[in-house]
Formats: structure tokens, sequence, C-alpha cells
């Protein structure tokens, strides 16, 4: 039987540390590029969309900046503050079903608990930059072109996104991370952005081996709102 990767799915992925995805470290391409993502601005707001317990939002609060994630486990979101010995508040989100808000203590980090199609510009503002690592290529290809319309109506006019994207040839393995070309970024993304690659990997690894792929590479670009 085919997996279905749902709410259920994800938050169950969570549970059962089936979390492959998840870097232990903080993204050596998000250290490299922080000027191009931030246009070398101090204190941005930058949203970081199925963030898990990415440390890459504690990386990003020390460099002075708030970040606010969306993130559908409940798992992940106390895991990310106690890994981090984070004291945090949680308060429920008026007007979204089954959210809550999670608040570090000092006010530089907040994470939605949220399927992320239930929020909006409405609902937690709007942001200078969006850090992508791997939310575009998590998301079933039916849901990548709302998701691109939200990223940009989110995003403040010349506000940035630095995206990481994985290419591989998608025959040889079911499910995410999904196959996402920076072709395909480019056709999403066509209209309303300038889009630059900034460099491209080769992210070939064992664990892609065991899944029967021998050829992974991924794209690293900034996408920037007109």
């Amino acid at each position: 039987m085919a997996t279905i990767f749902n709410d259920v799915y994800w938050r169950q992925a969570w549970v059962n540390n089936d979390i492959s995805f998840h870097r232990s470290e903080v993204n050596p391409s998000l250290v490299k590029y922080i000027a191009e993502l931030t246009a070398g601005l101090e204190k941005c707001q930058i949203f970081v969309p199925l963030c898990g317990k990415s440390k890459d939002m504690k990386w990003l609060a020390d460099q002075g900046h708030t970040v606010v994630g969306a993130e559908l486990s409940t798992y992940a979101i106390e895991a990310f503050f106690k890994d981090n010995k984070l004291d945090f508040t949680t308060s429920r989100v008026q007007g979204l079903r089954d959210a809550d808000l999670y608040k570090s203590k000092d006010g530089c980090i907040n994470i939605y608990k949220s399927n992320i199609f239930d929020l909006n510009k409405d609902t937690i503002g709007e942001f200078d930059c969006i850090w992508d690592r791997a939310s575009l290529v998590a998301l079933l290809r039916e849901d990548i072109h709302r998701y691109a319309d939200l990223m940009r109506s989110i995003l403040k006019p010349m506000g940035r996104c630095l995206l990481e994207t994985v290419e591989y040839d998608q025959s040889k393995m079911h499910g995410h991370p999904f196959s996402t070309p920076f072709k395909t970024v480019e056709q999403l993304y066509a209209s309303g952005w300038d889009i630059k690659s900034l460099e491209v990997l080769d992210l070939t690894n064992d664990l892609w081996r065991k899944e029967g792929v021998d050829a992974v590479s991924g794209t690293i670009a900034l996408l920037t709102k007109k």
C-alpha cells in the first residue's frame, strides 16, 4: 500500500523518530548565504516553514533575528525548545483550527503548531525573509502552487527567500523529499520574483544510496520578491 503523506503521517514520523530529513547541525548553506538572504540587514523577521526542530532557528535568533516557524508536530516543537534549553509559553491561536503558538521567553523564536495552509498574512504577519530548507521539497506536488502563493503573500516587497532544492530520478524512490529541479522553482515562482541560482550541490550520500538513489544534486536558490 502506498504511503499517504498527510498530517497524521508527519506527526507519527516525529513520534517514531523517522526523521532522516532532520539535520543535526546548522545548515552550512544558510551560514554561507545569510548575507544574501538578509541583504546584510540586522534584526530581520524570518519565516521557517515546516521547521521541525531545526537548529537553524536558534542560529538565526543568535544572529539577532526574530524567527517564526510553522510545524504540525507538537513533539517536534517541544523537542526544539528542550534541546536548546529554551523556556517557552503556549497559547491558542484565535481564528485558526487546532493551532497553538509556542513562544520563547525572550520572544525571539515563535512557532505555530498548525497546518501551514491554515496560516495567512492576517494571522502570522509579513516577513523580511524566508528560509526554505526542506519545505517545498516535502510537499505533495499538487500543493506546491498554493504554497508558492502563500510564501509570496507573507513576504514583504523586496523580501528574500533562500531555498534549497533536491533533484534525482524520482522513479527510484517513492515519497519525500520530492525531486524538485531548479527549473521547477523557476516555473513555480516565474511571476513576481527575481530568481538566482547561487550554488549547485552534490547531495549524494549513504542515506540516498540506501534508498536506491545513487545521484542527487541540489541547488541553493535566492528568490527576491519584486
